[in-house]
């Protein structure tokens, strides 16, 4: 049997007055990542705005990253369907002799891996350009169509959400869109040509993954962006626009995640940086600014700390090494989310890095949020142009230093710490109304206003046919 019986989180009867929504999305746990933090931010609250969630997913999915902690927080009463995915990336790692998890995509290797693209990766990455439309999940289609519309029918959906990337999701809400006339909503937490794939080559391949954004774009009852860099990069791939269907959610945090965590006792002045950290952002100013600190000053060089939570390329972290600060480095690897929050909550300083570049300009880091959540100040390297930039200004949640202004990151730096030693050895926490707006409840009750009224308004074109 292709696919199996739906599973369960846990069950329990919820009241008639719930409309229900079908949650299309790849990444769910055991996945870990930014966007399976999105999906549980919206279950953990739908139910208390009047809507009962089901979830179809996958249950074999290649993800980069796995955090089975996150399975505690499926809450009580969803409902995970979850089925088969041929998943052709595992197939090409073994054609290609890489290591699980390692980049599949040309334009995500180092430039120093680029140089030495073996001939199978190359016929691999071809065929990926060709047969991989929209994206290498594109197999998921039939499964997840004949499982979606068994729920649909049998739990009686009142709307369809889903929720990329991958862009094959949308693919699925569209044609359950098309075949059940089900109101659809699309979550875009990227752009439709994403930057982490390679770009097309060839005329056919171009052509008809446009062709499939654009069915997306234009049969969507509604779309949802991320954040408005999003927004006007899809804009600027299908100027026929969007008809006013479109509505911005930014990603957030769940004051419930932070509440339980205890500080760890610090004794140093901590950075800390909490996400992957990749050859192509450059660290050099702040290397410099740092260098040049503990050079001169003894004190900071005893008390300084500089942690990275999450995966740190080979060649930045050799770099890092080589500095005159290495004694002063701490690599944890990745680690789950509550150790992840709990590092979070625990450090001094919050280390932002955003590239001075169209992507980094236009789409915050999603960590920047649970940043927000964690209360603690934030040192951005971003350009002062940035969503990220704006969003920092406007809650006061941190300093915005260019990135590549070796004094100003010293300056500010060495500020702080002569902060943190005046307020004994402690900086004070955040407050402040605007972070707030952030918080997971309020982000799912500005969804719920979208899909009540794409509701209401689908019933009353029922009613009136």
């Amino acid at each position: 049997m292709l696919i199996p019986p739906c599973l369960f989180a846990s069950c329990k009867t919820l009241g008639p007055r719930l409309k229900k929504v079908l949650f299309i999305t790849y990444y769910f746990p055991p996945s870990g990542g930014p966007g399976v933090q999105r999906i549980l931010r919206f279950l953990n609250t739908l139910p208390d705005l009047g809507w009962q969630p089901v979830v179809l997913t996958v249950e074999n999915g290649d993800y980069p990253v796995l955090d089975t902690s996150l399975q505690a927080k499926i809450p009580t009463g969803v409902e995970v369907c979850r089925t088969y995915i041929p998943e052709p990336y595992r197939l090409y790692r073994k054609f290609t002799h890489r290591e699980a998890g390692t980049a599949v995509d040309l334009s995500a290797l180092s430039v120093s891996d680029r140089a030495h693209v073996s001939f199978k990766e190359r016929v691999a990455l071809f065929l990926r350009n060709w047969l991989f439309i929209p994206d290498a999940r594109a197999g998921w289609l039939p499964f997840a169509l004949r499982a979606g519309l068994r729920v649909v029918k049998q739990h009686k959906i009142d709307l369809i959400f889903s929720s990329a990337p991958p862009n094959t999701v949308h693919l699925v809400g569209y044609w359950l869109r098309q075949l059940t006339s089900t109101p659809w909503v699309a979550d875009f937490r990227d752009p439709w040509f994403k930057y982490l794939v390679p770009e097309r080559r060839g005329l056919i391949p171009r052509k008809l993954d446009a062709a499939l954004g654009r069915w997306v774009v234009r049969h969507a009852d509604r779309l949802i962006f991320v954040c408005d860099g999003v927004r006007r990069e899809m804009l600027q791939a299908f100027p026929e626009g969007f008809g006013g269907r479109e509505t911005i959610i930014t990603n957030g945090y769940n004051q419930a995640d932070f509440a339980g965590l205890v500080a760890e006792t610090q004794t140093h002045f901590t950075l800390t940086y909490v996400g992957s950290f990749f050859s192509r952002y450059d660290l050099s100013a702040l290397i410099q600014a740092l260098d040049h600190l503990v050079s001169t000053r003894p004190d900071f060089s005893e008390d300084f700390r500089l942690v990275f939570c999450g995966t740190v390329e080979t060649s930045v972290r050799e770099r890092l090494e080589a500095s005159r600060f290495s004694h002063n480095l701490e690599f944890l690897g990745y680690q789950d989310h509550k150790t992840t929050l709990t590092k979070m909550v625990s450090s001094t300083l919050l280390l932002l890095y955003i590239m001075d570049t169209v992507e980094g300009r236009n789409i915050p880091t999603s960590k920047l949020f649970e940043y927000l959540g964690a209360r603690r100040p934030i040192l951005a390297l971003a350009p002062e142009e940035s969503d990220a930039g704006r969003i920092l200004q406007k809650t006061g949640a941190g300093v915005l230093v260019a990135p590549r202004d070796r004094q100003a990151i010293e300056k500010t730096i060495i500020g702080r710490y002569l902060n943190w030693q005046a307020y004994g050895r402690r900086l004070p926490a955040l407050e402040g109304s605007e972070v707030e707006r952030f918080e997971g409840a309020q982000l799912a009750k500005k969804l719920v206003q979208v899909w009540d009224g794409l509701e209401q308004a689908h019933g009353s074109v029922a009613r009136n046919n």
